[in-house]
């Protein structure tokens, strides 16, 4: 009797502790990124300067560089081979560096839709209105046909308006600003941008990769490298190299 009194007595012991043991197993959940409200750079047009739905600081802060609204002062020079060396992928440049340099415009493509940096969205409802544009430059023309030399400079809405261009018919813009530019050569100045959210389709970063074929393909390179002008606070057209 006291052998199946003790028994018992022990297996409420052990039914006890389970729980108790299978608690401590349990991983602790990992802290919550908290992203504080946005108190950098100016909204432009309801949009805050760091964007919507910024998953991290990482990319608060990219989208706080994209919409910088004040214009370069002191630009350097800089050449496209320059920015698309890829030595000069890290340690080199900053995003806080002013520059301004001259290529020959390969291509002006519509920016992406949607971006954060831009509060866009393809949700119902969501907004449409607010779209960078992409401008392709190469160092000759004999490269306007190689994505793996495209240097992207580009154009956000904050200075399509102080340029003059109305954007309340995108493709219109997007159209004009093509007219005015392809083909010739460009001195553009503004802000230092290193776009990670490309790296993968740089040919600095990834110089196995094939070229891109087609719009939207993955696993190649459309670009030369991560680093953008962007954004684009002055451009004139030029004469000569």
């Amino acid at each position: 009797m006291k052998l199946v009194y003790r028994f018992a007595l022990l297996t409420l012991l052990i039914l006890c502790l389970l729980p108790t043991a299978q608690a401590k197993k349990k991983p602790k959940p990992k802290p919550k990124t908290i992203i504080p409200p946005c108190s950098q750079g100016t909204p432009f047009r309801g949009c805050p300067a760091c964007g919507s739905k910024t998953q991290d600081a990482k990319h608060l802060t990219l989208n706080v560089n994209k919409n910088r609204g004040t214009a370069v002062t002191k630009p350097q020079k800089i050449t496209v081979q320059e920015i698309r060396d890829p030595a000069n992928n890290q340690g080199v440049f900053t995003p806080e560096k002013q520059v301004w340099v001259t290529g020959f415009v390969a291509s002006v493509e519509p920016g992406g839709m949607p971006e954060t940096c831009n509060c866009t969205s393809k949700k119902p409802g969501g907004r449409t209105d607010l779209r960078d544009v992409h401008i392709n430059i190469v160092a000759d023309p004999s490269e306007a046909a190689d994505q793996t030399k495209y240097v992207i400079v580009e154009f956000t809405p904050r200075w399509e308006k102080t340029f003059g261009f109305d954007d309340s018919n995108y493709e219109a813009m997007r159209q004009l600003i093509e007219s005015q530019i392809k083909g010739k050569r460009v001195k553009f100045s503004g802000w230092m941008l290193y776009d990670f959210i490309h790296e993968d389709a740089s040919q600095s970063i990834r110089p196995n990769q094939p070229v891109c074929a087609n719009f939207g393909d993955k696993n190649c390179n459309w670009r030369a490298t991560p680093w953008e002008v962007h954004p684009v606070t002055a451009f004139t057209i030029v004469t000569g190299p």
